[in-house]
């Protein structure tokens, strides 16, 4: 996996490219609480580029919406490929995360 990290005004934008499971899932966690914090806490997670995720993955998103809205700050989910997105709707995640559409992800945040 691949995780790259860029500004968009006040929203950290963090690019995934790859698989998130069971071996990224740990670089994932030290990436968003190294970068995360009460001053610099909204996030949008970009799957743009994401082609896997499972189950320890998607526990792993879940703990870092928890950490982010600990700091009272948002983690939104942009761009999920219909694969993704299928294994969200399944584990009953849609609700839990707010979502971002690509077309409102490229008009606010490219």
């Amino acid at each position: 996996m691949e995780i790259k990290l860029r500004k968009t005004g006040n929203t950290s934008i963090i690019d995934l490219s790859g698989s998130l499971d069971i071996y990224t899932a740990t670089d994932f966690k030290t990436f968003i609480e190294s970068n995360v914090s009460a001053e610099n806490n909204s996030v949008v997670v970009n799957l743009e580029k994401l082609n896997y995720i499972d189950s320890s993955g998607i526990g792993m998103l879940i703990k870092q919406l928890n950490f982010v809205q600990n700091l009272k700050g948002q983690l939104k989910i942009a761009n999920m490929k219909p694969p993704i997105e299928k294994v969200f709707k399944v584990a009953g995640l849609t609700t839990y995360f707010q979502t971002i559409s690509e077309d409102e992800f490229n008009k606010n945040y490219k």
